[in-house]
């Protein structure tokens, strides 16, 4: 009699633990509740934002158009000159040979004229000695340039490259240390303003005009905003990257944003519509940067990839879904694809 009964105690246990599990998740499927909002089209600003960095307005390596010592530097480096302030003056030599010969003719002219007013000589040796007075004063003059460091704009000495009693050669010196290759004196930038560069992308050119108001933050300077405009977009795209640099002109008092430096940019484009969604109703899938929102068709939940384009307060504005579809908002947690839920909305 046992032996009768034990096969169909083994087969009553199989039906209860074998039964159970499909029971439960039945069960569990029929008690996913959610709760949902409708996803509606909202018109609003755009905003454009890049990464770019911060570059001096105006730079250059300032030299002599001729070799030779270090005479004088009479700016140091951090220091702010004026446009035509002399920066440095090299050795000589040549210029003052050519001074001494400019005066020797200065002086023969000078007698010469006298002599012509009187008529005591012709013409042609007058016209003679005066040209030769005219290249001689040219001459004092280039030789007068070459030896002198002038500012061709205002700015600030960020580095002397040649000190004084140094020789300064036209063939570019090599810092090993610092990788860098420099081939002047000193090195001027204008720091104010400042230009923050830009690569935009060909369908946001259209969007993209001169003067346009630009805010940009800077990683240094957490919490602060400084304002620019659109100072020049180049009339061509990268081959390779289909961008465009655009530069923003930035007033910089005071020098806090340095050549270099890491910025973000916001430029508002022009007024449009588009999609948007609580911020809520937003899955990234974990361990990736993959993002979706649910929608509710018949009561089956859809896994629908979006973009985020930009944030409006407590709102979304996303790419991937139309107007008007219900959106799972809280329970999206547990939901899966293709999975049966109940609503439960307030």
């Amino acid at each position: 009699m046992k032996k009768i009964l034990i096969p169909f105690m083994i087969a009553g246990v199989a039906l209860i633990f074998g039964c159970t599990p499909k029971n439960k998740q039945e069960a569990a499927k029929a008690e996913v509740y959610v709760t949902t909002v409708k996803s509606t089209e909202v018109s609003y600003i755009p905003s454009l934002t890049l990464s770019g960095s911060v570059k001096a307005f105006q730079e250059a390596s300032l030299g002599a158009t001729l070799p030779g010592r270090v005479e004088k530097l009479y700016f140091h480096e951090g220091s702010d000159v004026k446009k035509g302030a002399l920066i440095a003056e090299l050795s000589g030599e040549l210029l003052t040979q050519a001074e001494v010969e400019n005066d020797a003719l200065q002086k023969d002219f000078d007698r010469i004229s006298r002599l012509q007013e009187k008529g005591s000589i012709s013409k042609m040796e007058y016209d003679h000695l005066k040209a030769k007075l005219d290249a001689s004063n040219a001459k004092v003059k280039m030789m007068r340039k070459n030896t002198q460091v002038i500012a061709p704009f205002p700015g600030t000495v960020v580095e002397v490259n040649i000190h004084e009693g140094e020789n300064f050669s036209l063939v570019p010196s090599v810092d090993a240390q610092n990788m860098t290759v420099s081939n002047g004196i000193v090195k001027l930038m204008q720091l104010d303003p400042v230009k923050v560069c830009i690569e935009v992308g060909e369908k946001d050119l259209q969007g993209v005009r001169i003067g346009q108001k630009v805010s940009i933050t800077a990683d240094a300077y957490q919490g602060k905003t400084f304002e620019g405009k659109i100072n020049y977009i180049k009339p061509f795209l990268s081959p390779t990257s289909r961008t465009a640099t655009v530069e923003v002109l930035v007033n910089n008092p005071g020098h806090t944003l340095k050549p270099g430096m890491y910025a973000s940019t916001s430029i508002e484009m022009p007024g449009t519509t588009g999609i948007a969604v609580p911020i809520s109703c937003i899955y990234r899938q974990p361990g990736t940067a993959n993002e979706y929102v649910f929608t509710l068709v018949n009561g089956t939940a859809h896994r629908n990839p979006i973009k985020q384009l930009q944030t409006l307060n407590d709102k979304v504005i996303v790419d991937g879904i139309n107007a008007d579809q219900e959106i799972i908002n809280a329970g999206k947690a547990r939901i899966e694809e293709g999975m049966h839920v109940t609503v439960k909305n307030n």
